[in-house]
């Protein structure tokens, strides 16, 4: 009598969620670097519109950054990547970012409470300060849950 109970094995991820997590925090702390530079005028030599930073640089730096590392994750994860998904996947990244940027544009009393940790700098140091660190936590949030859906393997 044939066994009729047996089903394909399930594939586990090979990563822990540690690496995960510490793939995220490198993403975020390399964003928050850039928009703090980019926001105290220290890498902005060509005078292009403040807003050019948060609003395009830092999205498509994430999507490009979160693309590279959501793809390591699958092929870590399950010996392929699905990279059409992937893409899909990294493209809703920007969204919760521009919307923060917009709540920090049109609500600038968001930014006291970060801006008020450090008297003695200048007000575009401690707007750079506020920048990164809602930059940073935005970008932290968006990549881990987005970590978490890159270590799904694909079904045969």
């Amino acid at each position: 009598m044939a066994d009729t109970t047996t089903a394909a094995p399930v594939n586990k991820s090979k990563i822990t969620s540690g690496i995960r997590i510490a793939l995220a925090l490198f993403i975020a702390t390399a964003l928050a670097i850039f928009i703090f530079l980019w926001d105290s005028k220290y890498i902005n030599g060509f005078n292009l519109p403040d807003w050019l930073g948060p609003f395009v640089f830092f999205p498509l730096l994430s999507v490009f950054l979160g693309y590279g590392i959501n793809c390591l994750i699958q092929y870590l994860s399950c010996n392929q990547v699905e990279w059409i998904l992937q893409l899909q996947r990294v493209a809703i990244i920007p969204l919760p970012q521009i919307a923060i940027w917009g709540l920090l544009s049109y609500f600038t009393s968001l930014r006291w409470p970060i801006e008020g940790l450090v008297q003695s700098w200048n007000p575009e140091e401690k707007k750079s300060l506020s920048s990164a660190f809602y930059g940073f936590w935005i970008c932290l949030y968006t990549q881990t849950i987005m970590n978490g859906f890159a270590q799904l393997c694909p079904t045969v």
